[in-house]
């Protein structure tokens, strides 16, 4: 029987997986290698270390929660449905939501930094016409709404609260609805 032919997409779906079901600090080589059935010197012919893997490991994860995220946004309320996709993110995808966001991320620095990484820029201006108001005061509506978002998920990702999808969209519904009326 001919040899498998290891591929570069093989060990990064491999290491993907294992940061997705069984957490990020799995990746390692041997978990990686006995996953594929190989040894580690396939790995290492395409990535030049580990640490290399484990970037791209990120990239994957954060091109499969940009995916989760704008499957779940709805037109008609932007906001509201990424800040529900996000903790839905955070309950259903727990390994990635750690990954992506428990953990220092380098180069934020600030608040600014953070809607820069994560917010959408389409959907402020889209808000601001909806709600009539300078793009800098939805700007603050969406950090504010990140900012609640992250505690509720990550309440959830720890295991420090077991909420209903419902009573969590709830919650997000009245933040964004006060967040809105402070800057009115």
């Amino acid at each position: 029987m001919p040899k498998q032919r290891i591929t570069k997409q093989m060990i990064l779906d491999v290491a993907f997986n294992l940061a997705r079901e069984k957490g990020y600090e799995q990746v390692v080589v041997k978990n990686i290698a006995d996953e594929i059935g190989c040894s580690v010197q396939p790995i290492y012919s395409y990535f030049e270390n580990m640490e290399s893997l484990k970037e791209t490991v990120i990239g994957a994860a954060m091109q499969f929660y940009n995916s989760f995220i704008y499957t779940r946004v709805q037109k008609d309320s932007i906001l509201e449905s990424m800040a529900k996709a996000n903790v839905a993110f955070a309950k259903y995808e727990t390994n990635l939501f750690k990954l992506l966001f428990l953990q220092k991320l380098n180069g934020l620095n600030s608040f600014n930094d953070i809607y820069e990484w994560m917010g959408d820029k389409q959907a402020t201006a889209q808000l601001s016409k909806k709600l009539e108001l300078p793009e800098d005061k939805v700007k603050e509506i969406y950090i504010m709404l990140i900012i609640f978002t992250h505690g509720v998920a990550t309440m959830i990702a720890t295991g420090g609260a077991t909420i209903a999808d419902e009573e969590s969209a709830e919650i997000l519904e009245k933040a964004y609805n006060a967040f809105i009326k402070l800057q009115k």
